[in-house]
């Protein structure tokens, strides 16, 4: 129904040849030269050997080259895997090593990283992008003397793989989720209709490209025919200039980002943003008056996504600009294509799909949709939480009486303490709305009375906060149970954090 990545991406081509696709620093490419550009790129991956079903690493800042070997893999049939330059040498290796992959395709920014991982990969051919190109690896320029004709033709069908996303892996090593053209074209227009994307759009990740949402906010630009704007490396003064700049009209950020722009736009009080219609987010349960912040500073709404790795698109949607105020903090409703379910928890095992919650309640949400996978790839070892086609995502969520879902927190991170359970993530929420609290992390530590009693790490916005204040704000809101209450606090100046903004609970324990 949907054909492949190559198929409507030439469509988009022939389509808006001269309409410009990406901008990337002090360059332009129209969708006529992208599709030129990713030519040649093909034609330079062929004659290295990579043909139909090969995977190809994508180690890259948000930058041109990552559109134009994305496009080219796709023209080829090859297997793009987006790989997190934040994670360790030793995780990106694990993941090379464990899809062999043919060729890492990094920057020279990422040098060092690279070489650490080509010393125990002679089965792959690596290529840097820009300088210097470090000993042992091939240089992104070389393909500039390949020809910018289609390659030839390669069978490929709507259900071949096509690109590969991980998990997040802050409670093990990554996953590769892999998508095939027919899941990946599919998330494309979920996005497209939950952001009202047309050709005249022009969208900006803050977040690494190579992290699935920010893909699939990536193939969404591309397969509506709109332009979008490659960031290079973030910073909040910077993505301003460049919203300014390109009049941005959607921008997808982690909800840090959110925090570090409406920082910035005091100080760049003067920079025309008015073409900022959206920021999309994940990953995270917002606070309200962040939310007042982004729309009162920025001048634009936010729509929150719910959504896991495994699902290759957002579950749920949350929409400023149409949900009511007191829905703010929720995570929404279904999204398109989805189906939502939240079942009862039991200790001694997965419930089935068809023994829903009475409404309002908590318990585990499960989905299902077009884009969900059946496996990870290349880890037959690792199996799926999946009855009858459902995906077990083993988050626990709060369902009001309008049907909105508010998430709690994972199942794996409950903390039982004198018989309760309590959910770090809550507690989280709760104290990241205290105005003095810049950051804030919750788990359980060992107790001889209790089992385990609630801990919380806090940074501070200011020395004035003390612990004495902060069980006062637990103690006089109606919002917390006075049981979840933290009953350890200790004061540091950071937390670990991974790309999307999560906790690293790993780390943390």
């Amino acid at each position: 129904m949907f054909g492949t990545l190559s198929d409507n991406f030439v469509a988009t081509v022939s389509r808006d040849a001269n309409r410009t696709a990406i901008f990337c620093g002090d360059r332009s490419l129209s969708y006529g030269r992208l599709n030129a550009e990713a030519n040649r790129f093909a034609h330079y991956l062929a004659s290295q050997g990579i043909q139909k079903g090969d995977g190809v690493g994508l180690l890259l800042y948000n930058c041109a080259e990552f559109a134009i070997a994305f496009l080219a893999c796709q023209k080829l049939g090859a297997v793009t895997s987006c790989l997190n330059y934040r994670l360790s040498p030793a995780s990106v290796g694990y993941a090379l090593h464990q899809e062999q992959l043919r060729a890492l395709i990094f920057n020279a920014g990422l040098s060092a990283a690279a070489a650490e991982i080509m010393s125990n990969a002679a089965f792959c051919r690596f290529i840097c992008v820009g300088e210097p190109v470090p000993a042992g690896a091939a240089s992104f320029a070389e393909s500039a003397a390949f020809p910018d004709t289609e390659p030839p033709a390669v069978a490929l069908r709507q259900t071949d793989l096509c690109n590969i996303i991980h998990t997040s892996g802050t409670t093990g090593r990554p996953k590769g989720a892999a998508f095939t053209h027919e899941t990946q074209i599919a998330s494309a227009i979920q996005y497209c209709l939950e952001m009202g994307l047309d050709r005249g759009h022009v969208g900006m990740s803050l977040a690494p490209v190579v992290i699935g949402a920010a893909t699939n906010f990536f193939v969404a630009y591309v397969f509506v025919g709109a332009s979008q704007v490659m960031i290079g490396e973030y910073e909040a003064r910077k993505a301003l200039g460049l919203i300014a700049k390109h009049r941005v009209t959607e921008a997808f950020a982690v909800p840090t980002q959110m925090y570090q722009l409406a920082d910035a736009r005091g100080q760049l009080a003067d920079l025309d943003i008015s073409s900022l219609r959206v920021l999309r987010s994940g990953g995270s349960p917002l606070p309200r008056t962040l939310l007042h912040r982004v729309r009162g500073v920025l001048g634009c709404e936010v729509l929150n996504t719910y959504g896991t790795t495994e699902s290759c698109t957002a579950i749920t949607v949350c929409h400023t600009g149409f949900e009511p105020e007191e829905k703010w903090e929720s995570i929404g409703k279904p999204s398109y294509f989805q189906n939502v379910r939240v079942i009862p928890v039991r200790e001694d095992g997965e419930t089935e799909p068809d023994e829903a919650i009475a409404i309002p309640g908590e318990g585990q949400l499960i989905n299902r949709g077009p884009q969900c996978i059946t496996d990870y790839y290349c880890l037959t070892a690792e199996k799926l939480r999946t009855r009858g086609g459902w995906q077990y995502a083993r988050d626990i969520v709060r369902v009001d009486s309008d049907g909105y879902l508010y998430p709690v927190d994972r199942i794996d991170n409950v903390i039982i303490s004198g018989g309760e359970n309590v959910y770090p993530q809550e507690i989280e929420f709760f104290l990241s709305k205290h105005p003095l609290i810049a950051d804030v992390a919750v788990c359980g530590v060992p107790d001889e009375k209790w089992g385990q009693t609630v801990k919380a790490l806090v940074v501070r916005r200011s020395p004035e906060l003390t612990t004495d204040e902060i069980d006062r704000y637990c103690l006089e809101s109606s919002e917390l149970a006075r049981y979840k209450r933290p009953r350890l606090i200790e004061f540091v100046d950071a937390l670990q954090r991974n790309i999307l903004g999560k906790i690293d609970r790993a780390t943390l324990r």
